[in-house]
Order: structure tokens, then C-alpha cells, then sequence
């Protein structure tokens, strides 16, 4: 394997770990969001749900932009093709994501029921519609996106709606939701409950505690069920398996002939030709059903957290090991797909990238360690009590 051709897996790998630690923080971040509206029977209790997250959900949300930075200058054709593509989509995602901090910072300005009472909705919304987006996308991901390259020779998204004379960009983002999307979108959100209710359990005490115990546990069993389900739904849908122009030297050459020479073939069950090749890639959805079970079993809040960001992992890195090395599948034209080959930047901007990335992401990695380990270190568990005491000090 040549240099431009190592540089470009790194980078598959770089982009993967921002995507777990964005799963990662953010899960239980929005997880706490969905379950603080249900969870807290009175508004103290709500309260100190909204408070076990928010020292840190500003911060939290820096994975999301960090990781869409990334992918423009690592990937940009999958940057071009997906943020003008599925516009539609990502503006819901930031509209969802716009009523949170309104929510975090609004709610308890006014004495009122109705007042509050809407900014747990708007909490609610905000923190499950991008969840249900992104694992909708994700299934698409596994299905095939409707694009193809322009006459200029840039990557263009033609809309399924489109294709049929049909220019409505609403009417594309509907052809979207299929039966296996929608599936992997209701498990992005028993992943975040799971990891939320992992994540409060360790924060809260009481009967709080005890509900967050209950609802990781059915997350947990919801969470492995789902998770087969997606994997036995694989075997019956038609995967594609990318052939490299074999005149090409490397497999990097394709980024110079994204047109030319590769062909994509689809067969029934080939998404699992990775594992069928090297079974022991079989240890990432492996650590996924461990972790899950993990925080099924433990009772220790720690150790289940543990478990949580395991199973995390674990779903992240099975989602890029079962499209290797496909980022945006074409539905239309297979072999004009973008590939982990195919659709990266140039050898020197790959390289200023991982340098960068080598430096900046260590230290922000030891200072989000850092500032959760404060945060932690006050032994201070969030309940009622602790809400009407400091009335006038928290969210």
C-alpha cells in the first residue's frame, strides 16, 4: 500500500473515531433530553434531569461541528454530494438542534406550567428528531443514495423525485424513509435512551435513579434485539462490493479516475463479504452485544456507563466495517459511488489533516477528560432535594 493510500484509510479511521466520540457525548446528552419530559414527574425532577447534562451540552454539540469540518476536508464529494443532497434533512437536524439551547436556557425563566411544560416538548424535539434523522440516514447509507457525477465532473445528488420529473426536494427526503431506515432511526434512539439512562443513573440517586435503572434495561434489551434485527435484515438486502481497475497502481488511483475503471457489483448479502473475508472484524458487532448486555447486567452506575460507551463503539465502528470502503452508496449508477478511494482530498491536504489531527485532538480529548472529571469530582448527585435548594443557581 502506498503513502496516499495509508493516509486515505487513516482518515476513514479518523473520521469513524469523531463519529463515536460524537455518539458518544451527544448520545446520552440527547438520550437525557428524550427521557427528562417522561422520566421526571414533577418539575424538580425534570429540572434535575436537565442539570445532570447541563454543565456540559454546549460542549458536547463541538463533536458535531468538528465532525461535519472534518468531513469537508477529508471527504469533499461526500461533503458536496450529502449537504446539498439531503438538504432538507440537515436543516431539520439544526432545527431540531436550535430548540435546545433555547430550551436549556428559557425553561425556568417563567413560574408557569404551560411555559415550561412547552420548553420540555421543545427539549424532547430537539433531542430525538436529529437522532431519528442521522440513523435514518445511516439505512439510506446501506441502501443507496440516488447520486451520479455532472458533465463538469462534480459530484451532483439527483433527487429520487427528481429522476421521475417530480423537483420537489420534500418529495425526495419522503422516498427516503424506507422500512430498513426507519429501522436503523428507531434504533439511533434506543442507542441515545440507553446511553442517557445509563449516563443519569450514574448522576441522580433515589427514585430517580431507580427509573433510570428501568428504562437501561429495557433500552439495553431493545438495543440488542434492534441491533440483530438490523443484521439479519443485511443478509437479505443487495450489498455492493467495489473492483478496482486492476491496471490502477494503487488503490488511490481512483481518486483521479472517479469515473473510469471501477466497477460496483450488487449481490444479495453482500454487506457481509468484510467479515466473510476477515472474521475478525466480527469483534466490532461483538462488543456491541457485550456492552449492551453490560449495562443490562451491571448495577454499579460507573460500570454500566462502562457498558453504554462500549456498545457505543461497538455500533459505530460495525457501521463502517460493514460499508467498507463505501461512504455514499449510488442507487442509480453503482459504479460512480463514493469510496473511501475515490472521494478524498489530495495526498498533501491528507497529510496536513492527520498532523493536525494527531496534535489538536489528544488535547481536546484531555480536556473534555478533564472538565468531566471536575464536573464529577463535586459529588454532588442531582434530585429534588437538590434542585430546591439551589433554586436559583441551576437551569
Amino acid at each position: 500500500m502506498d503513502l496516499f493510500s495509508l493516509l486515505q484509510l487513516l482518515s476513514w479511521l479518523v473520521i469513524g473515531t469523531l463519529m463515536f466520540l460524537l455518539v458518544a457525548v451527544m448520545g446520552f446528552d440527547m438520550g437525557s433530553g428524550m427521557l427528562a419530559r417522561f422520566v421526571g414527574k414533577t418539575d424538580a425532577e425534570r429540572r434535575a434531569i436537565i442539570n445532570v447534562v447541563a454543565p456540559t451540552w454546549d460542549g458536547n454539540q463541538v463533536w458535531f461541528i468538528t465532525l461535519g469540518g472534518a468531513i469537508f476536508a477529508i471527504w469533499p464529494r461526500v461533503y458536496a454530494a450529502s449537504f446539498s443532497g439531503l438538504y432538507i434533512g440537515i436543516l431539520i437536524v439544526l432545527w431540531g438542534l436550535f430548540c435546545r439551547p433555547v430550551a436549556f436556557e428559557y425553561r425556568s425563566k417563567i413560574h408557569s406550567e404551560k411555559w415550561r411544560g412547552f420548553w420540555d416538548w421543545m427539549l424532547f424535539i430537539g433531542s430525538s428528531v436529529p437522532m431519528l434523522v442521522a440513523g435514518v440516514a445511516i439505512g439510506n447509507t446501506f441502501l443507496g443514495f440516488p447520486i451520479s457525477f455532472d458533465p463538469d465532473n462534480l459530484r451532483f445528488f439527483y433527487g429520487a423525485g427528481g429522476m421521475q420529473g417530480n423537483p420537489s426536494a420534500f418529495y425526495d427526503l419522503i422516498l427516503l424513509l424506507k422500512p430498513f431506515a426507519l429501522l436503523m432511526g428507531v434504533f439511533a434512539i434506543v442507542m441515545s435512551v440507553m446511553h442517557g439512562a445509563a449516563y443519569c443513573a450514574m448522576r441522580t440517586d433515589g427514585i430517580l435513579q431507580k427509573r433510570f435503572y428501568k428504562i437501561k434495561n429495557v433500552s439495553a434489551i431493545l438495543f440488542i434485539v434492534l441491533f440483530s434485527l438490523a443484521g439479519l435484515w443485511l443478509c437479505f438486502i443487495p450489498g455492493y462490493r467495489w473492483h478496482a481497475d486492476p491496471t490502477w497502481p494503487t488503490l488511490s488511483a481512483a481518486v483521479a479516475h472517479p469515473l473510469q475503471g471501477a466497477t460496483v457489483s450488487m449481490i444479495k448479502g453482500g454487506w457481509l463479504y468484510n467479515y466473510i473475508q476477515h472474521p475478525g472484524l466480527l469483534l466490532a458487532p461483538a462488543l456491541a452485544f457485550i456492552g449492551a448486555f453490560l449495562v443490562f447486567v451491571f448495577q454499579r452506575p460507573l460500570w454500566s456507563f462502562t457498558g453504554s460507551i462500549l456498545a457505543c463503539f461497538g455500533a459505530v465502528f460495525t457501521v463502517g466495517l460493514t460499508l467498507f470502503p463505501f461512504i455514499m452508496p449510488s442507487s442509480i449508477n453503482p459504479n460512480q459511488s463514493l469510496v473511501v478511494w475515490n472521494a478524498s482530498s489530495s495526498q498533501t491536504s491528507l497529510m496536513g489533516i492527520l498532523l493536525a489531527a494527531l496534535i489538536f485532538l489528544p488535547i481536546i480529548f484531555i480536556y473534555t477528560t478533564f472538565v468531566y472529571k471536575k464536573m464529577w469530582g463535586r459529588g454532588v448527585y442531582m434530585n429534588a432535594n437538590e434542585i430546591n435548594k439551589r433554586n436559583h443557581e441551576l437551569y
